[in-house]
């Protein structure tokens, strides 16, 4: 597998790890899958493929009875390589997209987006801002970004601030030798904010390699021209219980 490919799903696994830690919910991986057991937060799947020859196999089977049993509303799989088709297991696909890579001396900044101040957020009441203004259902960024997350230091929360107003914002986290951009917000498709996020990133958190993955085609042109790379592409599935 290429090595950017594989940092970049590592550290997708990396952001369920420390998300799921928060919680208190317990994860398992093999060399074809990294996956849990039980329900999971809102947006984040039970399963993940570490290998682009992964089928459903018995950790698959565990979760579905799991899903019929405990009556969940749903469960989804990480498809890491767009390799497969699930549609006869239950399954719709959500959503394709294509991994990122950005290496850090590739890095061509735009024209910063004027008015805006970025931060670190340090305290439960900024991060309670942070989930509001990453979507404004608010019990939906409690269930997920838990206020452990604050103390772990694998994660920051990034926030750009006009005035007092959260405007936009992201989650990074470290795995190895890369930071994972996650659950980016902002006023439209502006790759200026992103430009802004990543020169605050690399000045404040370090100076490394990017990674994250987006399924906005002009979103993921203009990343491209910031010196972003895509390395792969993966599909999200769904599975609904049925009404």
């Amino acid at each position: 597998m290429d090595k950017k490919l594989q940092r970049a799903i590592d550290n997708n696994h990396g952001v369920y790890e420390v998300v799921f830690a928060g919680h208190g919910i317990r994860w398992n991986k093999n060399p074809s899958s990294w996956y849990c057991l039980e329900k999971v937060p809102p947006l984040y799947s039970n399963l993940v493929t570490r290998s682009a020859e992964w089928r459903p196999d018995g950790a698959f089977r565990s979760i579905d009875k799991a899903f019929e049993n405990e009556q969940w509303e749903n469960w989804s799989i990480k498809d890491s390589f767009a390799a497969l088709d699930l549609g006869s297991y239950g399954f719709e696909k959500l959503f394709d997209a294509q991994w990122l890579y950005l290496e850090a001396s590739r890095f061509a900044p735009e024209k910063e987006i004027a008015g805006i101040r970025y931060e670190l957020i340090r305290d439960e009441d900024a991060l309670c801002l942070w989930r509001k203004a990453w979507d404004a259902d608010e019990a939906l960024g409690n269930r997920i970004f838990h206020p452990s997350l604050l103390r772990d230091p694998r994660v920051h929360f990034v926030a750009g601030y006009v005035a007092q107003k959260i405007v936009s914002g992201c989650l990074v986290n470290k795995t190895e030798d890369v930071l994972g951009i996650s659950n980016c917000f902002c006023a439209g498709e502006d790759t200026g904010y992103w430009s802004d996020m990543i020169s605050f990133i690399h000045a404040t958190i370090e100076r490394a390699d990017i990674v994250g993955y987006e399924r906005s085609e002009p979103l993921v042109a203009g990343l491209r021209a910031m010196g972003f790379e895509a390395v792969g592409n993966l599909a999200v599935w769904l599975k609904k219980r049925c009404s």
